[in-house]
């Protein structure tokens, strides 16, 4: 059947609205489970989601979305940039599902609801030993659905990278990690041959409610609205986005790691704001759900260090603490607190990780899963290697698996291609910093606690583009440049050196 304009765009906003509600209530469902949710109840949530997601699935499949879909990509230069984008994105996902039959798509959906049970029981007992049968099913399944794409790439991870970061790939992040390494290491080990500032502080107990105090502070400081918006708690933080007016944020509180949940909070709160500020004409067709991870963890990271870990912020954040905490921190001086919250040594946990040692990290992840998905190391042991690497790049060694190769939930969901997008993030975030100094004065709204004058900039030249673009394009509308590690590597040469002293 042909279908003009009209019919199109009628087409087209039924679709929108069908899977806006239903991807509701998958999130909901996914919420639940990572949050209050019993755990006794797992495998029932996990069957029941994944007949939600088959049933979403087969209308995917169906003839008359199909039709749709062909028709609208056919016919995308005849319509305005947003639907334009909406529809290349369509059809590339027909095109990515187009050998997957319902029933493989509900398998994979409850091998999935169970990698994350699995995982969450493995990582309690410190033991990836008890994860590695289930794990090793989600590489399998994984290269699976792979191998049944008629689109084929250069290499198995190729094919993922162009699923969450369009326009990368091994070669062009092979360089890029090459860049990260030659510019990160020498100042690591400049580091760690001067003297660290004082760090007790930061395991003084805080007790959880005026941690939880320091949440919602932080959320509302930042520029989160919290009449679109929750905080709950679950054990790997992570923002959810429901629907526009719907962003839930998570944290995990640590009784003697205070500053864990700050940073944990100004984080996923940077995502948050992100998705409550995209255009309401973009969030209505759905393109709110095709930002890749990168340009997400561009602001994510932007506000947790280039925002969070500014001196000018942090004073913000030592007067608002001890207005908390009372008498807790009455022994630390401002100086001191700064400092410590900006000190630079190896270590074992990447959420906790400091800002200059942050991407060594995801190195590590990316070389990791680049050759678990392409076939060349297996599931069995891998847990060994991640220590290896740990021993060679950071020279630290996990003592469980739980501090190691556990620590992070990403690989449980199948997510192999999303690490990259942390580190790619960071250096997204250097550029556009720069740009933004060019057009207000950031340190003094900062000093100012004007965090509405950055947020404003951002969502203006930032925020409003983001579904319209892929990354590259997207920090050179921004920037007016090409992508580069240099104002990332030149950032934290600044930085550490002034900190360090050398």
């Amino acid at each position: 059947m042909t279908m003009n304009k009209n019919e199109i765009l009628e087409k087209c906003k039924y679709y929108c609205d069908w899977k806006q509600d239903y991807s509701y209530i998958v999130s909901i469902f996914n919420f639940d489970k990572e949050t209050i949710a019993p755990r006794g109840a797992n495998e029932e949530s996990d069957k029941a989601l994944a007949r939600i997601q088959q049933d979403i699935f087969k209308v995917l499949k169906s003839d008359d979305y199909i039709n749709y879909v062909k028709e609208a990509y056919e016919k995308r230069n005849e319509f305005d940039e947003a639907h334009r984008r909406l529809f290349e994105f369509q059809y590339k996902e027909y095109i990515r599902n187009i050998n997957i039959s319902p029933e493989l798509q509900y398998e994979n959906s409850l091998l999935l609801g169970k990698s994350y049970s699995d995982w969450l029981n493995a990582k309690e007992k410190g033991d990836y030993n008890l994860y590695e049968p289930t794990f090793r099913k989600v590489v399998e399944m994984s290269r699976k659905l792979i191998e049944l794409r008629d689109n084929k790439f250069a290499t198995y991870y190729d094919m993922l990278l162009d699923d969450f970061e369009p326009g990368n790939n091994e070669v062009i992040l092979d360089k890029f990690f090459s860049e990260l390494k030659e510019g990160i290491l020498p100042i690591i080990k400049k580091i760690n041959a001067s003297k660290q500032p004082r760090k007790d502080f930061l395991s003084y107990e805080v007790p959880i409610p005026l941690q939880e105090r320091m949440s919602e502070f932080l959320l509302k400081f930042n520029g989160f609205d919290t009449n679109c918006g929750v905080l709950s708690t679950t054990e790997h933080p992570f923002t959810d986005f429901p629907s526009e007016h719907d962003i839930r944020v998570t944290t995990h509180y640590y009784l003697d790691m205070f500053t864990s949940n700050i940073y944990s909070v100004i984080h996923e709160g940077g995502h948050a704001i992100f998705g409550q500020n995209i255009p309401h004409e973009l969030f209505a067709l759905g393109l709110g759900d095709f930002i890749t991870s990168a340009e997400h963890e561009t602001i994510s990271r932007f506000y947790e260090n280039y925002i969070g870990r500014n001196k000018n912020y942090v004073y913000h954040l030592y007067n608002k603490t001890n207005e908390i905490c009372g008498d807790i921190f009455k022994d630390v001086s401002f100086d001191e607190f700064y400092k410590g919250i900006n000190i630079a040594e190896p270590s074992l946990i990447r959420t906790e990780s400091d800002e200059l040692t942050y991407c060594i990290h995801i190195l590590i992840r990316y070389e990791l899963e680049k050759d678990l998905i392409n076939g060349k190391i297996s599931t069995q042991g891998l847990n060994l290697e991640w220590n290896r690497k740990y021993k060679e790049y950071l020279g630290v060694e996990p003592k469980n698996d739980s501090e190691g190769i556990l620590q992070d939930v990403h690989w449980t969901g199948a997510a192999f291609g999303y690490f990259p997008s942390y580190a790619l993030g960071n250096a997204y975030g250097a550029m556009i910093l720069n740009k933004m100094k060019e057009d207000i004065d950031f340190d003094k709204a900062l000093l100012d606690g004007d965090l509405e004058k950055i947020k404003n900039w951002l969502k203006d030249k930032v925020f409003s583009i983001a579904p319209l673009k892929d990354p590259n394009e997207w920090i050179k509308a921004i920037t007016g440049k090409d992508f580069s590690t240099k104002d990332y590597i030149n950032y934290l040469h600044e930085k550490f050196s002034k900190l360090y002293k050398f």
